[in-house]
């Protein structure tokens, strides 16, 4: 899961990734994300005779009740607010359209006010980030006007409003997988979600959120914030208040209820909560709480305490995978996958170290998705052996040879905000991970973890960069190599050596070669393509009946190195440890390698009988909105180069793709004809013979019924060569064994 910030430098929440394996943010659980802040820079200008303003709110003192069945809220909010930057001048503030401000004070005098239907960004910041105002738009703009004698040194105004909120559920605006349905806040009979894109706290467009929030809710419900939960009461009509208390700066306000019950456990110093629906099982949500436990301690001992002083499991009426501050909100369906417990849940537990610990400096690049990936969906990996982790480095290499790597669609680590395509993935935290990976493993675990302690404590509620992760490398580094352990001015190793990975698109390529023929043992040339990169390249080799690894320094073209007499073949990073563009032949066509296509046709198959030919043309439809893609009948196809191909449903085209399968062995056609027995639905992935770059995947379902649901659930088997389906329900995958690599070399002839 990740914060649907899931990685984003944005007011909007983050959300959870949720994997084959599992994951999803906010991630987003993916996350964003994260939830994670827009702070945009504002300062001076004048639009239309008036200045931008920055004037940060200090402190929120807010009492909100809600009306799940009107949909509306009441709310009563104390702000403090820092000196102001014009003493004579209008506060600008924003806040929800649904709400309608009753009074404002100052002390004991009503202020006068204005409110807008929109709001004009040029009034809060003097550059406004225009492509970011999509995630303002649920706002309007409030001007609140000084006092006859201009605002004191000191401001506390109060602020009372009212209204609806409802921003119906819908599909995200790009759809990819582990998408979520998504809404700027809503006030629903099943239940509440307000977030900061929602605007139900008055925003000045500047400072984090520090906030009393007394909630108040229907009988039968509970409210859910960041922060400490100080009180609960119960009033004479069943209603329940509930105060939560924010005293470190966050990035963002959430108020979460529903008809829920609570249940806790005591961890430390941690109470674990969850918050779930009367028909939960109480043996999920012990699962939960006790799972709680285990992964504090895990990340406690791994990077420091703990930030917050609680963390708490949310049920959700949608289906959702949101990572907050020191709480997830998890669709109903969600928490009750089996692998979520395992893999996702702890990745947003992680999300209150980076991300809602430290946060993401706004414009520097997000570091946060890809480290959290590493620590937790990667080493949940490593933890089950040797053979899982370098399947998920692959997977990774994978994903960004055939969605960014080519296409115009990659970028530079200090460019990467948040997760919107595949392409997006694959870089910022495919590429991040693998960063992090190789981090680790040249300097060492001590050294690794060393310097991520010393980041989370210099930083734990600031804002973060690249630079200032670079640094406590550096520092560790240093201090690790230094006489005595002190330490000095960095070293030039760490800077230039994060520099060429975050700091430019790309990645290395390499081969290798036979040498002159020595006495000595096999002379081999490794080589990489330019722009180069300094590199600590592993090999392995057979040497009798032992198996030896080397690493070999490359940091231009080419490096030379000769092997002990004897040795039988060679092989150059077989386990993946690099991040670097691979080669198609070593690795098995899958089926990422046709999603990522920059165009593709779909070619309906010459055996289809009309009603699967019909439902497979409204498929094709559904994918087409956004992609360059060509739909044509088998009859009329005509291939052309630089195009991948679905084939959809049976003809000669797909009998000939399984003929020339010989590559990978019987097992394609084994697989085809199990599933004709069977009446399971297929998807297979092959390379074109002639064009290693282009993709071919073959689609059979085994009714026009199950074409639909299929067309929906592909996107999320990226990294399988092969797939069957009975009904709706994935009952085998896999991939093709590749029989040979570029990067292996036989060293007997």
């Amino acid at each position: 899961m990740h914060p649907r910030a899931q990685d984003s430098v944005s007011r909007r929440r983050r959300s959870l990734e949720l994997r084959s394996t599992f994951l999803v943010t906010r991630r987003v659980l993916g996350g964003r994300n994260t939830a994670i802040i827009l702070t945009l820079a504002l300062v001076g200008a004048a639009s239309g005779g008036r200045a931008a303003q920055n004037w940060p709110i200090l402190r929120h003192d807010i009492q909100v009740a809600v009306e799940p069945a009107k949909s509306r809220l009441q709310a009563t909010d104390a702000i403090d607010l820092g000196p102001p930057p014009n003493p004579t001048g209008p506060l600008a503030l924003l806040l929800h359209k649904g709400l309608t401000v009753e009074s404002i004070q100052l002390g004991k005098e009503r202020l006068q006010f204005e409110t807008a239907a929109t709001f004009q960004p040029r009034h809060f910041w003097a550059k406004p980030d225009y492509e970011r105002m999509q995630d303002y738009a649920a706002a309007r703009e409030l001007t609140v006007h000084p006092p006859a004698t201009g605002w004191p040194a000191t401001v506390r105004l109060e602020l009372r409003y009212a209204g609806a909120i409802y921003d119906s559920l819908k599909p995200p605006k790009v759809a990819y997988e582990r998408s979520f349905e998504e809404t700027s806040g809503l006030i629903d009979a099943r239940g509440v979600y307000l977030e900061g894109s929602t605007f139900w706290i008055p925003w000045s467009g500047e400072g984090l959120f520090r906030y009393r929030l007394t909630a108040r809710v229907p009988a039968g419900w509970e409210s859910m914030s960041q922060g400490t939960w100080a009180e609960r009461r119960a009033a004479a009509d069943g209603s329940v208040e509930s105060l939560w208390v924010v005293e470190t700066p966050m990035n963002e306000a959430y108020l979460v209820a529903g008809p829920y019950k609570v249940r806790k456990k005591e961890h430390g110093k941690v109470m674990a909560y969850t918050f779930t629906y009367a028909e939960t099982p109480e043996d999920l949500c012990n699962t939960y709480l006790d799972a709680t436990g285990t992964y504090l301690q895990m990340y406690e001992q791994m990077l420091g305490p703990y930030p917050f002083d609680k963390f708490a499991l949310v049920e959700n009426w949608w289906q959702t995978g949101y990572g907050m501050p020191s709480f997830t909100l998890l669709g109903d369906r969600v928490i009750r996958l089996p692998f979520i417990v395992h893999t996702s849940y702890g990745h947003e537990i992680l999300h209150n170290w980076w991300g809602n610990g430290v946060f993401v400096a706004e414009g520097k690049g997000n570091w946060s998705e890809g480290l959290t990936s590493y620590l937790a969906d990667y080493t949940y990996k490593e933890r089950e052996g040797e053979a899982a982790a370098r399947d998920y480095r692959l997977s990774q290499l994978q994903g960004y040879l055939d969605y960014a790597s080519s296409g115009g669609r990659d970028f530079a680590l200090r460019r990467f905000t948040e997760r919107e395509s595949p392409a997006t993935q694959a870089v910022g935290y495919g590429k991040t991970m693998m960063v992090f990976h190789m981090a680790r493993k040249l300097w060492g675990d001590a050294v690794f973890f060393t310097a991520l302690r010393h980041f989370y404590k210099e930083k734990l509620f600031q804002e973060a960069s690249w630079d200032d992760l670079v640094r406590s490398f550096a520092v560790t580094v240093e201090a690790d190599s230094a006489p005595g352990g002190a330490a000095g001015a960095a070293p030039p190793l760490v800077t230039p050596w994060f520099e060429q990975w975050i700091g430019r698109p790309g990645a290395p390529v390499l081969s290798v070669s036979r040498g002159p023929a020595s006495a000595g043992g096999p002379r081999l040339e490794i080589r990489q393509a330019e722009p180069f990169y300094d590199l600590r390249v592993p090999i392995r080799y057979e040497l009798g009946r032992e198996m030896r690894s080397r690493e070999v320094e490359l940091r231009s073209a080419s490096a030379t190195i000769q092997l002990e007499p004897g040795a039988r073949w060679v092989a150059v990073d077989p386990d993946m440890e690099l991040f670097r563009k691979l080669h198609r032949a070593e690795i098995p066509p899958a089926l990422s390698h046709v999603l990522g296509a920059d165009s593709t046709f779909v070619v309906i198959g010459s055996r289809c009988t009309p009603k699967m030919a019909a439902a497979l043309r409204a498929l094709a439809s559904t994918w087409s909105h956004n992609h360059d893609q060509v739909l044509v009948d088998e009859r009329d196809f005509r291939r052309t180069v630089g195009r991948g191909v679905w084939l959809f449903g049976e003809g000669d085209l797909v009998d000939r793709c399984f003929a020339s399968s010989g590559a990978f062995g019987d097992a394609p056609l084994k697989l085809r004809a199990a599933a004709s027995t069977a009446r399971r639905s297929l998807v297979a992935c092959f390379r074109d013979a002639e064009r290693e770059e282009i993709a071919w995947t073959v689609v059979l379902p085994a009714t026009p019924a199950v074409v639909e649901a299929l067309g929906k659930k592909l996107p999320h088997y990226g990294r399988y060569s092969y797939l069957a389906f009975e009904g709706e329900t994935n009952v085998d995958k896999g991939n093709w064994q590749v029989q040979s690599s570029p990067l292996r070399l036989d060293l007997t002839h």
